[in-house]
């Protein structure tokens, strides 16, 4: 395993590490709940909330639709050297359950976030002996890096350091991330991606439809959390965010 730290993120963005610690309490909600089998989410939380039922399925359509492409992905290259980068991976468990349960070999696991949330899921591991006989023998094919996905220059200089291919089959994973970043800052990473990784995929999985009822509380939500939606207005369909994915 290979732990790489970049300068400290930038105080406005302290709001968007928490929504970390609550999507994580939310699947643990889901799995609790029956819905899906995860056996590493409660090794990263503290303490453990029961969600309403909405909420549990909205997590489990989340996580399910995530893992589908994910392992559609792995399947389809069954045979060759990939890569999966998750970006703003946070405590995110996708890749113990490949290793873990499924046993995925000969894929190279990078996972980025803010440096300070990479620290503590690092922790966790460490801490943690089942974890840490996952991760320990991955060495350098699983990578952790601390980096705020709006510095693309320092981002490309990390995963260059991490010895990315940008000729291997590659998927992008973004899960509720690019909308907390600014419209200017997602459409150049989505670009360097599509300009640098020709035989790539991006996976997105983002919040839409701002207009109806509950996209009106979605976003007082997040707005009272410091953490508003940048990019939901810009993009707020399903047609909306295929259009950045090709610009």
């Amino acid at each position: 395993m290979h732990i790489v730290y970049l300068v400290p993120i930038l105080p406005c963005m302290q709001q968007v590490q928490g929504t970390n610690d609550s999507s994580i309490v939310s699947k643990l909600s889901m799995v609790n709940a029956g819905y899906f089998c995860d056996p590493y989410l409660k090794l990263f939380v503290t303490k453990s909330s029961r969600r309403a039922p909405i909420i549990n399925r909205g997590y489990y359509i989340r996580v399910k639709a995530v893992d589908h492409l994910l392992s559609a992905f792995l399947q389809c290259f069954s045979n060759q050297h990939v890569q999966v980068i998750s970006l703003g991976a946070g405590f995110d468990t996708s890749f113990l359950r490949l290793i873990g349960l499924h046993g995925v070999q000969d894929c190279h696991l990078i996972e980025v976030d803010f440096p300070a949330v990479i620290d503590r899921k690092l922790a966790h591991i460490k801490s943690n002996s089942m974890l840490d006989n996952i991760v320990h023998p991955l060495g350098s094919s699983y990578n952790l890096i601390g980096c705020d996905l709006r510095r693309l220059g320092e981002l490309q200089m990390k995963l260059a350091e991490c010895g990315i291919d940008s000729n291997s089959p590659t998927l992008f994973i973004a899960e509720c991330v690019l909308t907390y970043v600014d419209v200017e800052s997602v459409n150049k990473l989505i670009g360097w991606v599509s300009m640098s990784f020709l035989n790539s995929a991006f996976c997105t999985y983002e919040q839409i439809h701002p207009d109806d009822a509950f996209g009106h509380i979605m976003l007082e939500h997040f707005e009272s959390q410091g953490c508003p939606l940048q990019n939901i207005q810009v993009y707020p369909t399903r047609a909306g965010h295929w259009l950045y994915l090709v610009i």
